[in-house]
């Protein structure tokens, strides 16, 4: 009983430990996209007050 409770921590522990980087970076990239349109949008009103 005790040796299965071990095993699932450690496999999920490896999950984790798998998941949790690859989170951060989907994290990273979606704020990333946010800023990026952002920005293009912001620039698209720049130029379109001095036409």
């Amino acid at each position: 009983m005790a040796s299965g409770a071990l095993l699932g921590l450690i496999i999920l522990g490896g999950i984790l430990f798998l998941l949790g980087p690859l989170a951060a970076l989907g994290v990273m990239f979606w704020q990333w996209q946010k800023e990026l349109k952002k920005a293009a949008r912001l620039r698209e009103a720049r130029t379109t007050q001095f036409r």
